[in-house]
């Protein structure tokens, strides 16, 4: 028996409700699943406002600080002794002592073919050996920085207290810890990582050889906390072998400054020839053996120039003391004064980084925020962000093409930049990011909210979008939310926000303690990268689309089932999102990782109501 055309109108109706009704079912499903995912990584941050969270451990440099202590009236920031070069034509010079030879007679200087590998000669002779600031036994007292001696009897200044309010971190005395105690194991750590520091700036960096033993002056102590006296054959005979004489001592810091480094004696044209590094032993672990080789890498730059000190005595190609390193202006667009280093090499790389060719971009931007040590000294955060030269490091730092074309500009090296790496923060993203506030910047490189997980500017982790609640206000120039105490985690990077990686997040560690989540899609690889996919759009129109058509009462089943499933089959078999990436990031057979669908409540909510509408 036939059936009427208004059973199959009912029948082709009953079908099409059941196909919005399992619709609903399925966005429910990977909301749940999204939402659940989120929250497990809130768990990991404390929370949305809850503070200043890192998720990798970083060194932070307190370079400025040492500066500004060695400035202290009675104090020497450094020698000059000069030196015998082969092609420098200073011979007649070098009995002379003191400061005024740093402004000789400009001199023609030497090609480049003078120059040959740095060799950095380490001394480790006072590791250990300070009464008054090297533990030695757990529970002992000792020194860090000058601190006055009423401290000590408890009437003045309190002991070392990083956590305070406020916190105390240098001229102070500190309580030593078991940590803090330089053994055996820790010292054959310490030879190791700074052997390394060597290898790698004797490939990154040529010099000009001195002709002879590099010969020290020894007239003071050698750096900063007490300093080291330099060794008597130094002064007599000189050291053979050697550009640049680094005195090493493993006194503790605090907070988490795990390294510190500085120059104390200089040739005649300004170049450093002795310097200082200090390492805390509690860092001389196997655990930060990582991060203590970006530190190290970051300490011996200060010593070799990245040094407001030593940009005064930077020269030109002919010896000429440059008549310009930086130039500080007030920037409208910013609202703030700036300082930015206006180097032709470092010009010429910035541009070529960023894609900055406008007459606009004039300079890179140096570091004024960070307080403790930070503001001057190292590049802007905001702008090169895991740049080993910014105020601090972490285990993802790399050197860039602009780091050692600052210090090929301070003519006393020629730089070998195939030892640069790849930076991808900021990479060809014009001019307007380099001169814009960060609010401006286009959408990979800011975030809003705290409520979506996100992809990092690079691709390649899933992230968070940390936005603090601070107990006062920002600057001005520094409030991108209605709110004046609102803004992102890092005032180095002039407390923008952007998303920042999970602990877990990373789409190309293959070993991440959190496994790859097959039901969203995720592979883990090299070639994995995050992608921003969005179901709630596609799905919102399809089903008010279908539960529309059904309303309609004329309906052609197949067409139904062929709207309803072959875009949910497309996007979620991440077809949609590899189609997306290769046009985006001209990346071919790239296995890609599907970032979590975050389907609203509401959605579900009103697919629900207009299911409902229907009965």
């Amino acid at each position: 028996m036939g059936s009427t055309p208004h059973q199959v109108v009912e029948f082709e109706l009953m079908i099409c409700k059941s196909l919005i009704f399992v619709l609903i079912l399925l966005i429910w499903f990977w909301f749940e699943a999204a939402t659940a995912k989120i929250q497990e990584h809130q768990l990991q941050w404390q929370g949305p406002e809850g503070g200043n969270t890192e998720n990798i451990v970083s060194h932070s440099c307190i370079h400025d600080q040492i500066i500004e202590q060695r400035r202290r009236p009675g104090r020497k920031v450094y020698s000059v002794t000069p030196q015998v070069y082969e092609h420098s034509g200073i011979s007649n010079h070098v009995h002379h002592k003191g400061r005024s030879l740093l402004a000789l007679p400009e001199l023609v200087g030497p090609s480049k073919d003078a120059k040959q590998p740095i060799r950095i000669y380490l001394n480790y002779d006072a590791v250990g050996h300070s009464q008054d600031r090297d533990c030695r036994k757990v529970g002992e007292i000792v020194k860090l920085g000058e601190p006055p001696l009423s401290s000590y009897l408890g009437t003045g200044t309190p002991s070392c207290n990083p956590h305070g309010d406020p916190p105390i971190y240098g001229d102070c005395w500190y309580n030593c810890t078991l940590d803090d105690i330089s053994g055996e194991d820790k010292r054959r750590r310490l030879r190791k990582a700074l052997g390394q520091t060597a290898d790698w700036f004797k490939r990154a960096l040529a010099v000009e050889p001195v002709k002879g033993n590099l010969r020290l002056s020894g007239y003071s102590a050698c750096g900063q906390d007490g300093g080291v006296q330099l060794p008597r054959e130094y002064v007599e005979e000189g050291v053979a072998d050697a550009d640049l004489v680094l005195l090493v001592t493993t006194r503790p810091t605090t907070g988490n400054t795990l390294a510190w480094a500085v120059a104390c004696e200089r040739d005649q044209w300004g170049r450093a020839i002795a310097g200082h590094v200090n390492v805390a032993p509690r860092h001389l672990t196997a655990e930060a053996e990582t991060l203590l080789s970006a530190t190290l890498i970051h300490e011996v730059m200060h010593v070799l120039g990245f040094d407001p000190h030593a940009f005064a005595h930077f020269r030109d190609e002919r010896k000429r003391r440059r008549s310009q390193v930086t130039e500080q202006i007030m920037d409208e667009k910013l609202g703030r004064m700036v300082t930015r280093v206006v180097l032709p090499r470092v010009v010429m790389h910035s541009r070529h980084h960023y894609g900055a060719f406008s007459e606009n971009f004039t300079g890179l931007e140096l570091e004024d925020g960070g307080g403790r040590g930070t503001s001057g000294s190292h590049w802007e955060k905001r702008l090169l962000m895991n740049e080993i030269m910014t105020g601090s490091v972490d285990t993802r730092s790399v050197v860039s093409k602009m780091t050692l074309a600052l210090l090929e500009d301070s003519g006393w090296y020629q730089a070998n930049y195939s030892m640069a790496d790849r930076l991808d923060w900021g990479r060809n993203q014009g001019t307007e990011f380099v001169t814009f506030p960060c609010n401006l910047w286009k959408g990979a490189y800011r975030c809003n909210t705290t409520n979506l997980s996100g992809c990092t500017y690079n691709r390649e982790a899933e992230g968070y979008c940390p936005i603090v609640s601070y107990s006062g206000d920002l600057p001005q120039w520094a409030r991108y939310f209605p709110q004046a105490n609102k803004g992102g985690q890092s005032s180095l990077a002039d407390y923008c926000t952007y998303f920042v990686a999970y602990s877990d997040g990373s789409c190309t560690d293959t070993n991440s303690a959190r496994a790859p989540d097959r039901m969203l899609g995720e592979v883990r690889g090299s070639n994995s990268r995050c992608v921003n996919n969005s179901l709630e759009d596609l799905a919102l129109a399809i089903a008010v689309g279908m539960a529309s058509a059904c309303q309609m009462g004329s309906v052609n089943v197949r067409m139904v089932i062929l709207a309803l499933t072959a875009p949910l089959l497309f996007v979620m078999s991440n077809v949609a999102s590899m189609v997306v990436y290769v046009i985006t990031e001209f990346v071919s057979s790239a296995a890609l990782t599907t970032q979590a669908i975050h389907a609203r409540t509401a959605l579900v909510s009103y697919l629900v109501f207009q299911y409902a509408k229907m009965y």
